[in-house]
């Protein structure tokens, strides 16, 4: 033992096995108990949305099936809680039937309700909700399967409000008839409310205030449990004062009818099947697609919403796929579709839950009430539920309605709008309308922003084309006969409206330009009706006796533009705005006949470029010749007299082009004047000729022709006062 504290004798290594770490660990019953109370508290605020849930889809028609559907929400809470919760990204989630879709599904039972009768109205309506519960699960499914979940993210912020806060719409108005146990017909809502005025209504209303109110003040989750318990109390307390008993109470409305057992039909069932009206499930497609769409895109609201309470990374994709098999299992069981709860799983973080032990506790407790909960569940007051349901609406309204008045004023009204028209025609048409609505607002929006990135004439372009002094006064005295019109963004019919009318101000104008150049190159993409705009602007353009060219295209905007005819002929084409100025500076040139002038300008008269040639060597170079390389020893001053050159720069083994030499340009007197290696490589890019000045004879045209001399370095000042102009302005270009 000694030595061993002494450190003669290793200690056993931490990652060899022993007994001790090779059994199996003992349970953290801390940690279970916390999970367990936590659960208990969750479940108390769950199995009474459950149950508040069901009341509002079978009413009516549907209410002697109550209990069917009580076991039908249950089924699915535990499936749906069992089925995920081991699997989903975010560890202490609540996972069952939430707020957002059950409006809709409630929507769905009243219309099967209202186009069934007798035997075949229960089992349409269970139908219904398994075809529902099974599309949405295949579509989230789908979705996380093909990544696309983060797509859903992409929808208008003011489509989301507008489903949400139409939600918080339904669910009062919802709450309001579960409280009664009759749905409000908002038609002939003043009947209605003055045939349930006060009793069970007025108290579904003080509940769902009160608990609202409270919640906006104690920001404590736990304080949720406990009001739905006072709520529950202070009903039972006012019955036995009013002297009623629970026979009395049920018959006047204020309790749920009793019933032993609450287990739904399994859908599979050939009888129920058989009894089915599929036609009349047929007619719930639009809600059911609603139901598809608010359930995409309640998974990543939540998601989002737990990311940032709780600080933790959700993956949107997995959870999809998870919850989606979920909801396809319920569907086959005859549970009731669902997806993530916020306020649940809130409560499940804050009520002290530390592992995915509190959620499978919340499918046990829903499995109990499921099977043995009857008795419990008849005792709930209707009030009770209604009250629950228009808490979680008016909180969805103060979010959209009252708290979105900071949008911005066109978000804001289509928030408004959606809810007005859900409360109007319904659910689906208000969602169609927002879609519309931002999808107006997004075009309009867009076609504000100018397609047109910058205008300006020849002479303001940053040409890489090196020419002599006088050839490019001349081009700069005419650069406005060519104007460079640079689009940019996404082209479409708003956006090439805006072009158009900026092109028929330019050619109003006097004087008329030349040639127009259009550049694609900062052009995302175009659809078919700026296509066929833009084949109609270039036809009215060259209608004016202007010439069109285009720059920079995408293969894809030429594939748009000549299946619009817009590639008409007399549309020249070129790589870009470089290429598209370099030619029509030597049709310029040519027109102006200075193509081969420049010997004359540069030494003043004919004469004098005699008296220079002796002192100038003649070369002749094919197209790929090699007049230097990067490095070589400086020895000569080149002026091109005819052909094209070009200046590469090899930088990290790979070779860039800088910039072309035209004639009069010249081309390795820095070299010379600085006494440096070739910072470039200068290659004929055609057949070439250049007059080459070796050092030893610009040396003597210095000592015995001083004034061709002095020629010579007023034209090597201005080149290189030019190059300095083209480099400072393609940095600016390159930095915009």
């Amino acid at each position: 033992m000694a030595a061993r504290r002494r450190g003669i004798i290793p200690a056993p290594m931490a990652d060899m096995p022993t007994s001790a770490s090779t059994s199996r660990a003992p349970p953290n019953w801390a940690a279970w108990g916390r999970d367990l109370c936590a659960a208990a508290v969750v479940s108390l605020a769950g199995v009474a949305f459950y149950i508040s849930s069901a009341s509002l889809m079978f009413q009516d028609a549907l209410a002697p099936h109550l209990p069917v559907a009580i076991g039908v929400a249950l089924l699915g809470a535990a499936v749906l809680t069992f089925a995920a919760t081991a699997q989903v990204s975010l560890r202490l989630v609540s996972v069952g039937p939430e707020p957002s879709s059950v409006p809709i599904l409630a929507g769905i039972c009243a219309g099967v309700g209202a186009e069934t009768a007798g035997a075949a109205r229960l089992p349409t309506a269970v139908a219904a909700l398994m075809v529902t519960a099974f599309a949405i699960g295949a579509v989230c499914w789908l979705l996380g399967r093909r990544g696309w979940g983060d797509l859903i993210r992409f929808i208008p912020y003011p489509v989301i409000g507008g489903f949400l806060g139409a939600v918080g719409w339904l669910l009062v108005v919802g709450g309001a008839g579960v409280s009664v146990g009759q749905a409000l017909d908002l038609p002939h809502a003043g009947r209605w409310l003055a045939a349930h005025a006060g009793g069970p209504l007025a108290a579904g209303l003080s509940i769902g205030v009160a608990i609202w109110w409270t919640m906006q003040r104690i920001r404590r989750p736990l304080a949720l449990p406990v009001l739905i318990l006072a709520g529950g109390a202070a009903v039972h307390l006012g019955l036995w004062g009013a002297g009623l008993d629970l026979a009395q109470a049920r018959a006047e409305g204020w309790l749920l009818p009793g019933f032993e057992r609450t287990l739904p039909p399994w859908p599979g069932s050939p009888q129920l099947l058989a009894a089915v009206e599929w036609g009349a499930v047929l007619h719930q497609a639009g809600l059911i697609f609603s139901a598809v769409v608010v359930a995409a895109l309640a998974l990543p609201l939540s998601d989002s919403s737990l990311e940032v309470s709780w600080d933790e990374r959700a993956d949107i994709n997995r959870d999809l796929r998870v919850l989606g098999r979920a909801n396809m299992i319920a569907a086959g069981l005859g549970g009731l579709s669902g997806g993530i709860s916020i306020s649940r799983s809130v409560l499940n973080h804050a009520a002290g839950a530390v592992s995915r032990a509190s959620g499978f506790f919340q499918g046990a407790v829903c499995v109990l009430v499921l099977l043995w909960g009857g008795p419990a569940v008849g005792l709930l007051p209707r009030p009770l539920l209604g009250g629950l349901l228009i808490y979680l609406g008016l909180g969805l309204l103060k979010t959209w309605l009252i708290d979105g008045r900071r949008l911005a004023r066109a978000d804001y009204g289509i928030i408004v709008a959606m809810v007005v028209l859900t409360a109007l025609l319904g659910f689906l048409p208000a969602v169609c309308l927002g879609v519309v609505a931002c999808c107006v607002q997004l075009a309009v929006s867009s076609a504000r922003l100018s397609p047109v990135r910058r205008l300006v004439p020849r002479s303001a372009w940053p040409g890489r084309v090196e020419r002599s002094a006088a050839l490019a006064e001349h081009l700069d005295r005419q650069g406005g006969r060519l104007r460079i019109v640079e689009l940019q963004g996404f082209l479409f019919f708003g956006s090439t409206t805006r072009l158009g009318e900026r092109i028929e101000a330019l050619l109003a104008a006097e004087p008329l330009p030349q040639r127009l150049l259009f550049d694609f190159r900062h052009v995302h993409g175009l659809d078919s009706s700026a296509a066929q705009a833009l084949g109609r602007l270039f036809k009215q353009v060259r209608g004016s006796g202007v010439d069109v060219a285009v720059s920079g295209l995408s293969a894809d905007a030429q594939s748009e533009l000549r299946r619009a005819e817009a590639m008409a002929d007399g549309v020249t084409v070129h790589a870009d705005i470089d290429a598209g100025v370099g030619a029509w500076d030597e049709a310029e040139l040519a027109r102006a006949g200075l193509v081969d002038a420049w010997p004359l300008h540069l030494f003043g008269s004919a004469e004098a470029a005699e008296r220079a040639l002796p002192y100038l060597e003649t070369l002749d170079l094919a197209a790929g010749d090699t007049l230097f390389m990067q490095g070589d020893r400086p020895d000569a001053i080149y002026l091109l007299r005819s052909g094209r050159l070009s200046a590469h720069v090899r930088q990290g083994g790979r070779e860039a082009w800088v910039r072309s030499i035209r004639a009069g340009g010249m081309v390795g007197e820095m070299g010379v004047f600085r006494g440096l290696p070739r910072s470039a490589t200068v290659r004929a890019d055609e057949d070439s000729v250049v007059l080459r000045l070796s050092a030893e004879h610009w040396g003597e045209l210095q000592l015995r022709e001083p004034a061709l001399a002095a020629r010579l370095d007023r034209h090597f000042l201005t080149l290189m006062a030019a190059r300095i102009d083209q480099l400072t302005a393609q940095a600016h270009e390159l930095s915009r």
